[in-house]
């Protein structure tokens, strides 16, 4: 059986839960709801769970968004893609080493709030795919992040 990618920024991953919950799953209608209400709370809040200059530490801000992402995940029975990714201050190896750093965390959190780590893959990517520029701070902020895919 083939799997099907469902390619991330967490926005993606939002509006296909979003279209896809209406369908049931198993005949559990109501399940599926749950699920994406829950998904859609997440995206409200965050696209991609960003982390401070030099730093692989999850704040705050992202624990509660995460945690209703980790329920849909349980619910659901996804497996996990996280990409990690770094801005580009700094020398190239240890970005790259930083950005495995940052997805590590999020696997070892989604682990710790029940995830199996067999369902999870993670790749770091340091700050070879930078998704804003690198000449401002503001573009720095949204390059130091890890990205998650949900597999469907």
């Amino acid at each position: 059986m083939k799997k099907k990618a469902i390619n991330l920024s967490l926005a993606a991953l939002f509006s296909f839960a979003t279209m896809s919950s209406y369908l049931p799953v198993d005949g559990k209608t109501e399940k599926n709801e749950i699920s994406r209400e829950r998904l859609a709370v997440a995206r409200k809040s965050f696209d991609n769970i960003q982390f401070s200059f030099d730093k692989a530490v999850i704040s705050e801000e992202f624990e509660t968004e995460l945690k209703e992402l980790i329920m849909a995940i349980k619910e659901r029975g996804n497996a996990v893609k996280l990409s990690g990714h770094a801005d580009s201050i700094g020398e190239y190896v240890y970005n790259w080493n930083l950005s495995k750093l940052r997805a590590d965390k999020v696997k070892s959190y989604l682990v710790a709030n029940g995830i199996d780590a067999s369902r999870i893959a993670s790749t770091e990517f340091g700050d070879t795919k930078p998704i804003a520029t690198n000449a401002t701070a503001a573009g720095r902020q949204k390059n130091r992040r890890v990205e998650i895919e949900i597999i469907e």
